[in-house]
């Protein structure tokens, strides 16, 4: 086996610990905003939709490509070195 694999199939246990320790303080953070007022509110949950939802979405995309890679999707071109028809 190669030494990328086991990496690789550490990598998802490892952001998801992360992006649970990220969403706690994101979430002790907006707790402290609320009676600061909705504007600091609503500033804060702006930001925090993109320091939380873009690495999910990163992980999200990365997840199904490799489920789809396991299924065994052809691609609809091939690679170089094969005749087209």
């Amino acid at each position: 086996m190669p030494a990328s694999r086991p990496l690789r199939y550490a990598y998802l246990p490892l952001m998801l610990l992360g992006m649970g320790a990220l969403f706690a303080v994101a979430s002790r953070a907006v707790r402290a905003s609320l009676p600061a007022g909705s504007a600091e509110f609503l500033l804060l949950a702006w930001i925090l939709a993109f320091v939380l939802a873009l690495p999910a979405a990163l992980l999200l995309l990365g997840v199904a490509a490799a489920l789809r890679r396991l299924r065994g999707d052809v691609a609809t071109v091939p690679c170089t070195g094969v005749n087209v028809p």
